[in-house]
């Protein structure tokens, strides 16, 4: 009995323990270790499609499909699982002789409690007798923003004809991480084309124009050199504190090119179709297309004819054509039906004539007014004569910029505009001065009007316009108006001078807010280029090279063999204070471009 008790007593004192958990101690922050594999990395002569690697933990894979990237490229994907403290991979397809494969697992492999992850981990074998380990390396950067584009494949062909990256999938592969950065394991010495392809359809090569691409513009050479890099031995000390005991030369192999910049830009690409049309208002019809229209499309009355032809407000890129109309039967009309004419895109891609039917329907309000009681009695009115009247809508603040033009702004085309109803007046000590005025139309149809002015800063002034010196397509004139304002001080306002050093042919400046958007536009000239009447604010200098001279940034189109145009940033913020001239001499190609971009303006990247 004394025996059985003092079990009983150490089982229970056994499990008061075990319950109490752990007491504390570091958490661990060591990723996962490799024990061994089979085969072993870096073998050769490899003639299995299974792989097991052993690990001193339990492991897990993260997001395996996007961080995992197996060159040469897999017809059928590589199984890989993790197993507790193993990760199995089965390679499904023919393994090729000689060749040299590389399985980058990137950030993928975890520890299963704490989520330590083994970093740039990659494993390697050979099918032959040697084992080819060159790479390529650099930054995949949008032509456009020179933001990093993450998640696209990055590939080599020994093959040096343009052809076969839109025929043959690439010969080796890897994949642009968060940052932008890539590289291609596995090379031979030798010649090679290096391309980025946003593969859409998992084919390796460039199949579909809307695949995203960049292409180096010149051949690759693969290198190594030995170099050193600087590493620090850290201790821990008491109190977790971390000391840097010493700083030591290591010896590495450093493979070139690393630093090669790909610009990734998209083709102007667009399936052109009529998607619908809209009547929102009975004498406006909108129709709208998903793609930019090069030649506009006709649109004719079925089963009516127009008294007058309508007015075609354009959208800038021809997508969105709103017709509105002039023939007032038609606008009265509930239903309107019309022939299109127009382009769309068939299997291929070519534009081919389409024709269309379409119907515009529009609930007019009912006019007609509520039957009264026989039993009322009726009383003759005399009609009321009713005018209809818009109210004009102008850019006039109560403090104007110096060099603002006043412009106004209707909703419905103004189709008559009295110029002598227009006043702008200038107060001059106390009596108001009147101004020759004119009146420009910007527009086709007279939905925007500008009075040109060279404003005088600290001025005061005025603009009225008399009521019924405008009138628009539904005969409504417009209601008086008036506006004072003054306008701003020139020490209210800042100026940044630019000079290129040494000049570039072609250029355009872009003043950029702090979220990249562009502000102004100006075209360089050698020597000074003035960004004048600035208000205080946090700019920012972006550069492209307009070799088209057709005013707009231009993408790239691989068949043509024409590269994105050139993008430079300057790569400092520009902090600009009241009466402050700020003067800045940019050379922009002193700089990688992968360093251009100021880091602040760098959006960031979802892998």
């Amino acid at each position: 009995m004394l025996i059985a008790a003092l079990l009983l007593a150490a089982f229970v004192y056994s499990c008061a323990n075990r319950g109490a958990g752990p007491t504390g101690g570091p958490k661990d922050i060591t990723p996962p270790v490799l024990l061994r594999s089979n085969p072993d990395n870096k073998a050769v002569d490899v003639k299995s499609k299974y792989i097991d690697l052993y690990f001193d933990e339990i492991v897990q894979l993260d997001k395996p499909n996007d961080n995992i990237i197996t060159s040469p490229p897999q017809k059928e994907p590589v199984t890989i699982k993790a197993l507790g403290k193993r990760i199995a991979v089965q390679i499904n397809d023919t393994l090729k002789k000689n060749t040299t494969y590389t399985i980058d697992f990137g950030d993928a492999i975890q520890d299963n409690n704490e989520k330590n992850v083994l970093k740039h981990f990659m494993y390697t074998f050979s099918t032959g007798t040697t084992l080819d380990t060159m790479e390529i390396a650099g930054s995949l950067l949008d032509a456009r923003t020179l933001d990093p584009v993450s998640g696209v494949l990055v590939g080599v062909y020994t093959n040096l004809a343009d052809s076969v990256f839109t025929s043959v999938p690439m010969e080796r592969i890897g994949k642009s991480n968060q940052q932008g950065r890539f590289i291609v394991r596995g090379v031979k010495e030798g010649a090679y084309r290096l391309y980025a392809l946003d593969d859409k359809d998992n084919n390796y090569f460039f199949s579909q124009p809307s695949e995203g691409i960049a292409v180096c513009d010149s051949l690759i050479h693969p290198s190594w050199v030995a170099s050193t890099y600087k590493d620090s031995i850290k201790s821990v000390h008491e109190g977790d504190s971390v000391k840097v005991d010493t700083v030591k030369d290591v010896p590495y192999t450093r493979y070139l090119p690393d630093s090669t910049v790909l610009r990734f830009f998209h083709e102007e690409f667009y399936r052109q179709r009529y998607i619908k049309g809209e009547r929102p208002e009975a004498d406006k019809l909108i129709l709208y297309f998903n793609a930019p229209n090069d030649t506009l499309p006709v649109l004719k009355p079925l089963d009516f004819a127009w008294n007058n032809p309508p007015l075609l407000q354009r959208s800038l890129k021809n997508d969105t054509l709103t017709y509105w109309l002039h023939d007032t039967i038609a606008a009265k009309t509930d239903t309107l039906n019309f022939v299109l004419f127009h382009q769309t895109s068939d299997s291929l891609g070519k534009l081919v004539a389409a024709i269309d039917t379409v119907h515009l329907k529009f609930r007019h309000p009912n006019q007609s007014s509520p039957k009264t009681s026989a039993s009322k009695k009726k009383t003759k009115t005399k009609p009321v004569a009713v005018v209809r009247t818009f109210k004009i809508v102008s850019n006039i603040d109560q403090s104007m910029d110096v060099d603002k033009e006043i412009q106004l702004k209707f909703d419905v085309p103004v189709t008559q505009f009295d110029s002598s109803g227009v006043h702008l007046e200038q107060k001059v000590d106390t009596v108001w001065k009147t101004l020759p005025v004119r009146i420009i139309r910007q527009d086709d149809i007279g939905l925007s009007y500008q009075i040109p002015y060279r404003l005088e800063p600290e001025k005061e002034y005025r603009l009225k316009v008399d009521s019924a010196a405008a009138f628009n397509l539904r005969y409504k004139c417009n209601d008086n108006y008036s506006q004072n304002f003054k306008v701003r001080s020139l020490d209210e306002y800042a100026s940044i001078i630019v000079t290129l050093n040494p000049f570039i042919e072609h250029a355009v400046f872009e003043l950029l807010d702090n979220n990249d958007k562009v502000i102004r536009t100006l075209k360089a000239q050698p020597g000074e280029n003035h960004f004048n009447y600035v208000p205080p604010a946090t700019y920012y200098l972006r550069l492209f090279v307009d070799s088209n001279d057709n005013g707009k940034w231009d993408t790239g189109n691989y068949k043509e063999q024409r590269p994105p145009e050139q993008v430079y940033y300057y790569n400092q913020k520009l902090t600009e204070r009241p009466a402050w001239d700020d003067e800045v001499d940019w050379n922009p190609t002193a700089i990688s471009l992968d360093h251009q971009k100021p880091r602040e303006l760098i959006k960031k990247q979802k892998q």
